[in-house]
Formats: structure tokens, sequence, C-alpha cells
């Protein structure tokens, strides 16, 4: 132990050194509380008790009061308008007039949106920001907000400089500004439609639900859209049964804090923060859809009654009587017609389509005529695109000019254009007319002539089948999500694909700038712009899901692939419903020749290891003489390299190339898949060829091409290489694969022409990326179709 005297001299240190940290900590803690009451004086700063933030937001929200009522007292509505158009403000609806100017005295007029450079801002109480009320295009509204808005000085126009409220405004600009509150204010009604099962003991909860306008339902049943519980009570037994049901229902569940966080964030940031189910959920867009609105009221002939939401499947049914499609849901179509006068088909579809807000909506309008009556109706259906969402109205008139008078008046209200108007101009927030050419004169396969070459094979009136198969068209629009209902048994005008083709070339330019020449915030304006342009002009399903944003190269590719498709759908209608008079172009081979039996050998023999899914049976063969094409091929018959080989395409694609012949994407293309560049690709093995006809177990046929193709000297590869030019002394490209059909085995016909129909071998490519050989011209000439396989995909 230390002496005493020791002790003591040490506990006299101790307590100086605890009197000077103490003194210390109420010096830090008095510096710290004046910084605090500074920062809480200083102007726009958030505060850090809400006793000071209310109290000063009471005096900002009772100074801007105070100018409000003087405002009313002293100036009239026009003289408010003078005020505001003098300080650069625009005079529109998204504000009230007395609010804005009181907002511009108190804290000074409001600059122009940087984002969009022309709209006006004002401020929102529900948002607690600056919001912009202007548009980035007619397409598109701006989605600009802000708390720090630029200001400028306000000033008094010389024709009110007498006024005697004005004359007391302070002289020398200097402005306030505006303090926001920390919180968000919560909107009423903001859960309106929405159906909540909550913890029994969390009555504070329920009552906030109530006055945010959401219902309280008693039972825990399937109308339950979201439920609201306590964490630990999940992990409860005594509330295993709660959970059980909302595992078999699929009922999201949030956490009692889930209102608290209504106040700062978006109910949809609300939703995903305050998760606590660990179950798949449906969502409450989902939930809602699923009950309530599947059981409707019938609409009669005659009658306006409202529909509330259609069933999707009566809307996708098409009587086409008159010039158009009779709207399924009038109940009409077998005693009226779409009504047409002086040339003009008064029958319309119109999109609308905002990515940001997840809009993805149509309107239909038309008149009816009574096939043998002077009887007319204008029916009107709208909605959701892709769901059972939407009404529908019909309204009847006695004569025509009443119903053509109501009918612009409708067109003009939801278009912003009149209805005889030559040009259409696009206006914000208004709908857009999607060009659809129906075909009202209907046949299948293009008739068999007596006569003709094809007038007796069984065989090609089957293929003509299968070729012009308009549920296989529909099928292959509805794999890109296109919405069949706005395009049934018709084609988007060719203008309009062409326009769409446009965007997406765009698009691919945007995405191709750095941020030295576009700001992310630019960039993401004009791919929305865009966006929603596109899908305005090709009607896609997305559900209750918001529209897909045009913003990888990937998703670019796929839209693109889908205008290819719809360009070689259209070409099928053409030929589908205007008889061109043309020779059939093919003829069935005899199952007994040597040309059907080598090529038989030459499937059989191809067919790769890897691509196990299925097998190819084939049913039929077709030799194929396409006008004026052996002509074309002529000056590359005498070309050295010529080989017999495969080709493989979707089948609503064959319409096309029959007619019009296989085809090099043009150079602005992003269809995906151009390994060596953009050119003509085939293949020695027929299953390679035969994954392009993307059949399927509900769909299994599908059409291969034999094509004679004049290879000349190749450029070999074995890696990637995207070429806009072949080198010189090149005629074409080879990919050289690991595996490849036997080279003993060959055969050659047809004046050296080689058909490599051996069993696959491993060549001498060691290292490769590719598998099996790829053999690509980049000259249109350079081919000829000989030979088209029907094939039965047989899938294991």
């Amino acid at each position: 132990l230390l002496p005493v005297d020791c002790q003591q001299d040490i506990q006299n240190r101790l307590q100086k050194r605890k009197i000077k940290i103490d003194s210390e900590h109420e010096k830090k803690k008095r510096k710290e509380e004046e910084e605090e009451e500074e920062t809480s004086n200083s102007k726009g700063k958030c505060f850090t008790t809400a006793e000071k933030e209310k109290e000063m937001l009471n005096i900002q929200c009772n100074k801007f009061w105070e100018i409000k009522d003087n405002l009313r007292n002293n100036l009239t509505k026009r003289e408010m308008e003078k005020l505001l158009l003098h300080n650069g403000q625009q005079i529109t609806r998204k504000f009230e007039i007395t609010n804005h100017l009181a907002d511009c005295i108190m804290f000074g007029p409001l600059e122009p949106c940087p984002a969009c450079e022309q709209g006006q801002l004002f401020f929102s109480s529900r948002f607690n920001s600056y919001l912009c009320g202007g548009n980035i295009s007619a397409w598109t509204v701006c989605k600009y907000s802000t708390q720090k808005p630029g200001r400028k000085k306000f000033t008094i126009p010389e024709l009110l400089s007498d006024n005697n409220y004005l004359k007391c405004l302070p002289k020398d600009g200097e402005h306030s500004e505006r303090f926001f509150s920390s919180r968000r204010p919560l909107v009423r009604n903001l859960l309106k439609g929405i159906n909540f099962f909550i913890q029994p003991d969390l009555h504070d909860v329920k009552k906030n639900i109530e006055k945010l306008g959401g219902t309280i339902v008693a039972q825990l049943t399937s109308k339950v859209m979201l439920a609201i519980f306590s964490e630990a009570s999940l992990h409860s037994e005594s509330y295993s049964n709660f959970v059980l049901k909302m595992s078999e229902k699929r009922i999201a569940c949030v956490s009692e804090s889930f209102v608290d966080q209504l106040q700062s964030i978006p109910l949809h940031d609300a939703l995903a923060k305050c998760k606590i189910n660990s179950w798949d959920a449906d969502s409450i867009e989902v939930k809602r859809d699923q009950i309530g609105y599947s059981s409707l009221e019938k609409t009669t002939p005659g009658s306006s009654k409202r529909k509330k939401f259609g069933q999707e499947s009566d809307h996708g049914k098409v009587i086409i009587k008159g010039g158009g499609a009779v709207h399924a849901c009038s109940g009409l179509h077998e005693i009226a017609h779409v009504y047409q006068q002086n040339g003009k088909t008064y029958d319309v579809v119109l999109n609308a389509v905002d990515v940001d807000s997840g809009r993805n909506s149509y309107y239909k309008l038309q008149i009816l005529k009574h096939d043998h009556l002077d009887q007319f109706w204008v029916s009107r259906a709208w909605g959701r695109i892709g769901t059972t969402i939407g009404s529908h109205l019909l309204e009847s008139f006695d004569t025509a000019l009443e119903a053509i008078e109501f009918f612009c008046e409708m067109y003009l209200e939801k278009t912003g254009n009149d209805w005889n108007s030559e040009k259409f101009v696009k206006h914000s927030n208004k709908f857009y007319p999607v060009k659809i050419e129906y075909f009202t004169k209907i046949r299948s396969p293009p008739k068999i002539r007596p006569g003709s070459k094809s007038a007796l094979p069984k065989a090609v009136k089957e293929l003509m089948k299968l070729i012009f198969n308009v549920q296989a068209f529909k099928h292959t629009m509805l794999e890109f999500s296109v919405d069949m209902n706005k395009m049934p048994l018709g084609n988007l005008a060719t203008d309009q694909i062409q326009r769409a083709f446009n965007i997406l070339s765009q698009v691919k330019e945007i995405l191709k700038m750095d941020n030295n020449q576009l700001s992310e915030m630019e960039r993401l304006i004009k791919i929305t712009d865009y966006s929603n342009q596109f899908y305005t002009l090709i009607p896609h399903n997305f559900g209750i899901e918001p529209p897909t944003l045009l913003n990888t190269e990937d998703l670019l590719k796929i839209k693109w692939d889908l205008l290819e498709n719809l360009k070689e759908i259209h070409v099928a209608h053409k030929i589908l419903h205007c008889d061109t008079g043309d020779e059939d172009p093919m003829d069935p081979l005899s199952k007994r020749s040597a040309k059907y039996k080598r090529i038989v050998k030459y499937a059989q023999n191809t067919h790769a290891l890897t691509h196990d899914k299925y097998t190819l049976q084939i049913e039929n063969i077709f030799s194929v003489d396409r006008s004026g094409e052996f002509e074309r091929y002529a000056e590359f018959k005498k070309l050295h390299n010529r080989m017999l080989l495969w080709h493989g395409s979707r089948l609503s694609n064959f319409v096309g190339i029959i007619s019009q012949g296989l085809r090099i994407a043009p150079p602005e293309s992003l269809i995906s898949g151009h390994m060596f560049g953009k050119g003509i690709y085939f293949a020695d093995m027929v299953s390679k060829s035969a994954n392009y006809c993307n059949a399927t177990t509900e769909d299994p046929y599908g059409l291969l091409l034999l094509c004679e193709v004049a290879l000349g000297d190749m450029h070999e590869l074995t890696e990637p290489e995207f070429l806009t030019k072949l080198p010189r002394g090149k005629h074409s490209v080879k990919g050289l694969g690991m595996n490849v059909p036997n080279p003993a085995e060959v055969e050659i016909i047809d004046d050296g022409v080689v058909v490599p129909l051996g069993k696959a071998v491993q060549s001498n490519i060691r290292e490769s990326s590719l598998q099996y050989n790829e053999y690509v011209i980049y000259n249109v000439k350079q081919m000829n179709i000989k030979y088209l396989v029907k094939m039965k995909f047989q899938f294991k």
C-alpha cells in the first residue's frame, strides 16, 4: 500500500482533473447548444427538434396567409395574373393563382424548370417540394422536383405601382427562404381501395389506416390485400395460424411502422421498406385485380350502362364488319357494323403510355350502324392494356349526324385533335391513335387455282396452311408481349412500324454517348421520352406492371427483333388478302427420289449431339424456284467453293422469305446474333439451324431452307469479330467449329456443289468459341434457295 500522504496527493490531483474535465465538458455542451440554436435560426436548414421545426413552420405559415389575405383584399384576379406574368411566371391550372403569387412575393419568383427548360415550377404541399408543370415533349410529362428552386427578385410593373398594398412590400429585393417540414404530409385517401387485416391489438395503427382511407377487414380472407403485424408477433406461436393463412393466400405483410414511413417516403417505397413476410406474396395491384372485378354486368344494346371491368377474353373476340372490328363489349356484332361515310371509317384505337407513372392505357371509339335499320350507336371502351381493368359505354342515337357529332367531340377531348384534320398533332397528356389496317376480306391460305402447279399436291396445301397460320402469327407477337387485342387480324401501318424503328435507333445513339456528352439526368429524360413514344406506337401487354424503360442494348435488340417480325407478318397478311396471281414457287419432291433421300440423310447425320432436347422428323420437302433469284445468282454460279447449307427461321418469317428472299439486316439493325457482322448465316449441322425455328411442344412444326451458297475464298475465324467489310480477296466468312460433318463423306452434286452430309466428327481446330461451323455471306446474290424442308420437332 501507498503511504497516506501519497494517497491524499493522488486524490487531490484526480479531483482537480475531474473538475477540469467537467469544465471542458460544460464548455463543449454549451457550444453545441449555441451552434444548434444558430442552426435552427439560419435559413432553409432542417431542425433538430420537432418543437422548433413546428414553431418556425407556424411563423412561416402565418406570414404566408397574411400575404394571401392582403392579395385577396387589395388586388383583382386580373391584377394578380399581371403580376405573375410580369415576373416571368406562367398561368397554368397546376396551381391556384393566389398561392403562387404569395410564394413569389415571400420567397421570390421561380426560374423555369432546368430539366425541360420551359416548364413552370410550383409548390406542392402533397410532395413537400416544387414540381414542374411542363413537359419534356408532347409524349412525356416533366417529373422534375426540388426543394431548392432557382429564384429571382420580385418586381412590380409600373401599372400597379400605385397599389397601396404593393407599395408596402420591401423594395430591396430580399426574400425569405422557404422552410420545409422534415416529414412528408400524408395524403388524404392515400390508402383508399386497399383492404387491410391488422393485428388485433394494434389499435392506433387501425385508426391511422382508416384516416388514410384504408378499409379494415375483420377476417383474414382472400379479400385482404395487405396485412400489418409487428415483426415479433410473426415469430410468436400464438399467431402461427395467421402466418399460415397469409402464406396460403399469398398476402403480403408489413410491420406496424408502415404508417410512420408513409410520412417520409412514397407508398411503394414504404411497402418495400416495411415488408416482413418471408413467403411469396402478390402485390396490392394483383390482389385488387383478383377480387371484385370478374363478375360484371352485361351491357345491352341501346343502353348506356357502364361496365367497370370488362373481361380481356371478350375484348379479344374480333368480328370484322363494315370498315373495322366491332367492339365485342358492345354486344352488337350480330346486328350492326362499323359505320363509314364519304370514305371515312368512324373507328379508332387510341393509346397513352407513361413509363414514370406506369400508365399503359387504351381508349377505343367507334360508330356502329344497324345492318338493316337507321339506328346508330357510339361504342366506347377504355382501360389498362392487358388487364381486366377497364370500362365501356354504349350510347344510342337516332341519326348519323348526332352519332358523328358525339364521336368527334369524344375524339377531340381525348386527343386534342379535330377528327377531320388531315394532320395529327400529339398533345401532352392526350391519347395518340394507333394506325391499324383491318383486312375485311379474310381468307385462309392463298386459294389453289385449277391448273396451277400446286393445284394437285395436298402437301403444298398443308404447307400453305402452316405458313399462313394466323394463330402462329399471334403466338409470335405474344412472345414479345405485344397486345394482340389492339391489332386483331390486322397490322400496324408500315409507317408506324418504321417510326418505331427510328425511335430505337435514336435510343441506341443515346446509350452510346458518354457522360461528357450527356448527363445521366438528360439521358434518363430522353430515354423515358422515347420509351413512351415506342410503347404508344406499338401496344404492349405489361399486365399491371409499369412499362419497361428502353435503357439497355439487350432490350433494344429484343424490340428490334419484334419490329422485324411485325414486318414479316405484314407481308404475310398482304399475300393472304391480295391475290397476286403469281405462280406457286414450290413443288413437293417425291419421297422416292434421290434428292429427297439425300436431304433426309443430310438431316439425320448432322443432328448435333449437344442439341439433344428434340429429334427432327422430315414430313415433306419442296423444291423452291423464286422468281428472279436464279438469274440474280448467275454471276456467282461460277465462283468456286459452293455448298448446300441449312438456314432456319421463325414460321412467321417464311411468307416474307418465300416472297422476297433472304435479306441482310440494314446497318442500323440491332438484332442480336451477329457474331460476324450483319449478313446471311448458314450452317452445315441441321440442328444448329433448327434452333432458330423457335418450335415448341405446343407448336412443334418448323421450316428449314437448304440453299446453294457461293462461298469462294473464306475468311476463317475462331472468335467473334463484328465485320462491316470483308478483307480484300475474301468472299465470305467461316466460323470454325470444333465439331464438323465428316469431310470424307461429302457428296458432290450439280456442277460441283458440295453437300456436307457426313456424320459429325471432331475437327482439327483445338481452340474455338464455336462448337459448330457457321458460314456468312454479305451479298444476297451469293445464295439461291433450293429446297424448303418441313420438320416436326419431337421434344423429349
